[in-house]
């Protein structure tokens, strides 16, 4: 039988593995260009497709409601179906004559089969390791997810090139193998015993008594505090998935090689790791000194004034914004779990960080991607499909670190969990 120690151990490695084939959403921008020009969509369908994968795979409510009620492998034996039947049926849609819209469709139900297992994975394993290293496990977890987003994008141009229904397929079989093994060796989620030791650390580390709230739904969305960490995810991660989605669109308006997008993908990646691994170990060494909410605001205050890079800098020095933009993303996912599960409680985990994620799916799909495009639309000449310099997307990014700014005070003003939170009353609006 087991020990302890390797069950544990084999969790957050499975976990890792399964966040790292999800990462896969990161590459977008290595076949997006080739999709629109393979079946001939215009700026706005092959952006509906970016904008409903984001929405889905942000949907994370659906998900955590599912693990608090039924654990983990049911949430991963649904996402297995999810996922592996919509890449299919998306790359059965890539070699045939449907209208654009089937493929947007397909790809929410794409973007649910990638929240399933991302909320189960840490729901399983964000407690298991006690507090005073979840933000090392979170760290672990959210770094390999951008790790498989610059792998995936190499894997995608070395041998997936202009074969998109391939890849498609491809990524079906990938997420079926991580989901067996996640129904193999995946942990339970934190039991009661083990909560009953936990404390709040988030404001106010040196108190060691149990009074972390545990909260949700009704009186969740009734509090300042979600509301403040909604927009603040909404922001600091909406504004570089625009980034991200848009970088081949941003590299052709500007005369740029389109060549070089799935290497700006990588840097992006790769950078994104750097910021997931470093962020949450970093709040962990300095808990006692600084509020971890104040590491999330300087992330997004770091995003926003990243932007204004993208409308000075020349098309060769693009990799620069493109870098600091994945910095700065991963340092606000890598610390934005911790906050909503020191903020909110352990219990409702799932359900809770679903709530927060839902900005993702606001953010991006349904705020900030719209009206790129209609800001790109704006700049088209008569009969034409493609836009041709920085105007293109300059006022877009002047908005984006507008908005970072509103994110940023925030964040900034995330509080304590009080007593009256804890018995159902809350800071209320």
């Amino acid at each position: 039988m087991p020990t302890e120690s390797w069950r544990k151990a084999t969790s957050v490695a499975v976990g890792t593995l399964m966040l790292f084939a999800l990462g896969s959403a990161y590459a977008i921008s290595a076949w997006n260009t080739q999709l629109k020009a393979a079946l001939g969509m215009t700026q706005a369908e092959i952006s509906a497709v970016a904008s409903c994968f984001t929405f889905g795979q942000y949907s994370m409510f659906f998900g955590g409601l599912l693990c608090d009620r039924f654990g983990v492998r049911v949430a991963i034996v649904v996402a297995a179906v999810l996922a592996t039947g919509s890449y299919w049926v998306a790359a059965a849609l890539v070699t045939s004559t449907a209208p654009p819209w089937t493929l947007a469709a397909t790809f929410i139900v794409v973007g649910l089969g990638h929240a399933f297992p991302c909320i189960a994975v840490f729901a399983a394993n964000e407690g298991i390791y006690g507090r005073t290293h979840r933000g090392k496990v979170f760290g672990l977890m959210s770094g390999s997810y951008s790790a498989g987003g610059a792998v995936v994008a190499y894997v995608y141009t070395a041998w997936f090139d202009h074969r998109v229904d391939a890849y498609f397929t491809f990524m079906g079989w990938s997420l079926l193998v991580a989901s067996v093994l996640c129904m193999a060796f995946l942990g339970p989620q934190t039991d009661d015993a083990m909560l009953h030791d936990e404390a709040t650390t988030l404001i106010d580390p040196s108190n060691d008594d149990d009074t972390t709230p545990n909260v949700t739904l009704v009186v969740l969305l009734h509090t300042r505090q979600f509301w403040h960490l909604f927009v603040a995810m909404l922001c600091g991660v909406g504004v570089p998935l625009f980034v991200l989605n848009n970088l081949s669109f941003v590299v052709e308006s500007n005369g740029g090689d389109l060549a070089h997008v799935p290497s700006l993908v990588l840097a992006f990646s790769l950078a994104n790791l750097v910021g997931r691994f470093t962020m949450a170990p970093l709040s962990d060494g300095f808990l006692h000194v600084v509020p971890r909410h104040r590491f999330l605001a300087g992330s997004i205050a770091f995003v926003g004034l990243v932007q204004v890079l993208f409308v000075v800098c020349p098309i060769d020095a693009l990799v620069v914004p493109v870098v600091l933009t994945g910095f700065g993303e991963g340092c606000v996912f890598g610390i934005v779990p911790v906050v909503t599960r020191e903020l909110f409680g352990p219990r409702h985990f799932g359900k809770n960080y679903g709530l927060v994620s839902l900005a993702n799916a606001v953010g991006f799909p349904l705020v900030l991607g719209p009206l790129s495009t209609a800001l790109y639309r704006m700049q088209l000449g008569p009969g034409t499909q493609t836009c041709l310099g920085s105007a293109c997307f300059a006022p877009m990014f002047g908005i984006a670190a507008a908005v970072c700014g509103i994110a940023t005070v925030c964040a900034a003003r995330l509080r304590p969990p009080s007593a009256s939170l804890a018995n159902g009353v809350g800071t209320k609006l």
